[in-house]
């Protein structure tokens, strides 16, 4: 026996210590249903500004707007948040549904123009087929009517097993009330019965609950992209008038901040039927700070491995990366920050291709709709620099390393600043355009013709461009990128 004990132990060990550690994902995979009130944007900007929440499809249901013109209004938010690759799908019209304030939510501008999205795509059959095509669970975010949710049920029960939960926003639990549910009560009540867990949101009526002046002096301060989307939905005559009369009250944003943010709720489970919960309270200072923090950049979700907090302390940092900390972060993102910063302690250097290789990372993360550790990565880079710069800013901003074996270099192939990745049977090629190769490529020919390769004032050159590059350069602007048949 004792001989059958230390053998297991052995296994045990050996299985244990040479276990690769579990892939870091995104905190939450949804696809959200919205009737495309204002509150609906501001909660669908917060969710589209959080790196760690994969939206994989929009609907739109019949309610503050009709369902083909949400459509046109989520494709033009899309468009300012360069999110294009997210399927939005139409719901059908619900009779006798047309809210008084439809007309002001018609004549609110949610972006500059439309992305080119179809407007023949059924909401039921994209839930439908989103949700099959997933190997995990997906939660759904309603903010609107539960009709489309309730239709797929209805076709093929089956699809409850591919649903986390529901979130939905809604007046009141207990009793079912409010106009999200007035506006489907068939629906709503065949969800209720069924065993799929649903969470229900509300603003419990309180009066100091709003997105207010106070929050919009935060967009107009701030330089983040949902601050600016933020900002020029709120600047128009008719949202800037009802902003100073207090009108917007918190109401889908908090699906958003519960989302997010679930300790700041108080949640009451239904002892009737377990699989209802409901929020009895919420800390509402938490809220806004929540808010104001996602608005301004410098709100942080995630751990590292090693840090609980990445450093964005000035005095941590030398002096020349300074000045450029809160704008970067702000215009691109904590998680770009923190991916340039690693990148640069382990390339040994600030190097221009390094950052393009982070940059790059993330956008790949970002069309993918997946955490660090998730992709496989071709890189066509090379091993000898400048080129091959690029595989260490990858390396570190995807997780795709040698050591995970999970990065590999092309073979036989013309060097370049680019990369296929892969995430199950999808890749994508991102490359540098053109014109911003050319750039760098002047740019390092200067440097040499100056003071030659081993002079320190070719490297001061390279360290002065990569710092503007790292602050200048849009990673939603300077890449080619391919969708491709299959993995090269």
């Amino acid at each position: 026996m004792k001989k059958v004990c230390i053998s297991i132990l052995v296994v045990f060990f050996t299985s244990s210590i040479w276990a690769q550690p579990l892939p870091v994902k995104l905190k939450h995979t949804v696809i959200i249903d919205t009737d495309c009130g204002i509150d609906d944007m501001r909660a669908i900007s917060l969710l589209l500004a959080r790196p760690e929440i994969t939206i994989k499809a929009i609907l739109t249901s019949d309610g503050s707007l009709s369902p083909k013109e949400g459509v046109e209004k989520i494709s033009s938010l899309l468009y300012e948040f360069n999110r294009n690759n997210i399927p939005v799908a139409c719901g059908d019209i619900i009779k006798g549904i047309n809210p008084p304030w439809r007309e002001f939510n018609r004549n609110i501008i949610w972006g500059s123009q439309t992305g080119g999205h179809r407007t023949d795509l059924n909401a039921t059959a994209c839930l439908s087929e989103t949700l099959l095509s997933e190997n995990e669970k997906i939660i759904l975010v309603c903010l609107g009517s539960l009709t489309n949710v309730a239709k797929v049920i209805k076709k093929d029960a089956t699809l409850l097993s591919k649903i986390e939960r529901i979130i939905w926003y809604n007046e009141s639990a207990k009793p079912l009330q409010g106009f999200n549910y007035e506006c489907d009560k068939e629906s709503a009540n065949e969800l209720f019965k069924s065993t799929v867990r649903i969470d229900v949101i509300s603003n419990l009526n309180m009066d100091n609950a709003l997105f207010d002046s106070s929050m919009y002096a935060v967009c107009k301060q701030s330089k983040t992209q949902l601050a600016a989307v933020l900002r020029n939905v709120f600047s128009q005559p008719l949202a800037l008038e009802k902003l100073q009369q207090n009108h917007f009250k918190l109401c889908d944003d908090l699906v958003a901040l519960y989302l997010t943010n679930p300790e700041l709720f108080g949640i009451n489970t239904d002892m009737d039927k377990l699989n209802i919960r409901y929020n009895k309270e919420y800390d509402l200072q938490g809220v806004t700070e929540a808010t104001s923090d996602m608005i301004k950049g410098t709100y942080i979700s995630e751990r590292s491995v090693v840090f609980n907090r990445f450093p964005i302390q000035r005095e941590m940092f030398n002096y020349d990366i300074r000045p450029i900390i809160d704008s970067a972060i702000a215009r691109y993102g904590y998680d770009e920050w923190k991916a340039n910063v690693m990148t640069d302690e382990f390339h040994g250097h600030l190097g221009v291709f390094s950052i393009v290789g982070a940059k790059m990372g993330i956008k790949a993360r970002e069309l993918f709709g997946v955490g660090a550790d998730m992709l496989e990565v071709t890189t066509y880079a090379g091993t000898k620099p400048p080129y091959s710069c690029l595989n260490d800013g990858i390396q570190v901003s995807t997780g795709a390393t040698l050591g995970m074996g999970t990065i590999h270099l092309a073979a036989r192939s013309k060097t370049k600043p680019s990369a296929i990745f892969t995430y199950k049977n999808r890749s994508i090629r991102i490359s540098l355009k053109k014109e911003y190769l050319e750039q760098v490529d002047a740019d390092i020919k200067e440097g040499i013709m100056k003071f030659g390769l081993m002079d320190d004032g070719y490297w001061k050159l390279i360290r002065h461009n990569a710092l503007k590059y790292w602050l200048e350069w849009d990673r939603n602007k300077i890449f080619d990128i391919e969708e491709i048949s299959q993995k090269k």
